[in-house]
């Protein structure tokens, strides 16, 4: 499905700082059939991602980083006032607004918790412009210490509420206006105690197994196995630079 427009609040955008964007387009373009453009937004070390034409997601040299990572962004209508919210609510300022020629201004930021996420404020560039399709983003989920304190923050952000827990995790929907645009997910018993809270990238796959299988071929560790949930079966992985993502194929 093409999708060109997203609305404030929405989790609309993704983009992996990599230590070698050689080896993560590589991996990506042969796993999720994106091809790569230069220069996105003017920059000269970042590529736009795209999947049959359209904008998937955005790579960036991150030289010197010992590892890969994914940051999802939210949609902003004014970046410098969504700023001003984040700290308001506790959140940090980690970098930007920056603006990237006529493409939008970008901030990354941190919740209360130290969580990394990013905010988009478009131009030209409106986001991910593919849903529902094998290769695209489907969205994130929060991985939290704290459910209460996640709420506030991002209440207070965004005017996002939570759903009722469900399934055997106790994952809760992201709601705005009545609508679930994303997931937020209690800190498993399995998660390793060292692991930090993160914002977890979700990608649309036809079948996870397949995928995770293919992934490992191309150098990726697998982080969960493919397993069922609420949602659909996901995998969780990690690629060959050390960033995390997660697979997904939906039940609807």
């Amino acid at each position: 499905m093409e999708v060109d427009f997203h609305e404030d609040g929405m989790v609309a955008w993704v983009e992996l700082d990599t230590p070698d964007v050689e080896v993560s387009t590589r991996f990506y373009g042969r796993l999720f059939g994106w091809a790569f453009a230069d220069g996105f937004g003017g920059q000269p070390q970042s590529q736009l991602a795209l999947l049959g034409g359209r904008p998937a997601a955005a790579v960036t040299a991150a030289p010197g980083a010992q590892r890969g990572g994914w940051t999802t962004f939210v949609t902003v209508a004014d970046a410098g006032k969504s700023v001003e919210r984040v700290l308001t609510a506790g959140g940090t300022l980690l970098a930007g607004p920056h603006a990237l020629a006529a493409a939008g201004r970008s901030v990354v930021v941190a919740d209360h918790a130290g969580t990394r996420f990013g905010l988009w404020e478009a131009g030209e560039h409106q986001g991910c412009g593919a849903a529902g399709e094998p290769g695209a983003f489907h969205g994130g989920e929060l991985i939290t210490d704290d459910v209460e304190q996640s709420a506030a923050f991002y209440g207070e952000v965004f005017g996002w509420t939570l759903g009722e827990p469900y399934g055997p995790l106790n994952r809760r929907d992201w709601q705005l206006g009545g609508r679930s645009i994303s997931v937020l997910l209690p800190r498993p018993p399995a998660m390793p105690a060292e692991i930090p809270p993160y914002w977890d990238a979700y990608f649309t796959v036809a079948d996870a197994q397949q995928t995770t299988d293919a992934a490992v071929q191309l150098g990726a560790t697998v982080l969960m196995q493919a397993t069922a949930t609420g949602h659909g079966v996901i995998a969780v992985l990690l690629d060959p630079t050390g960033a995390v993502f997660t697979v997904l194929t939906p039940t609807h």
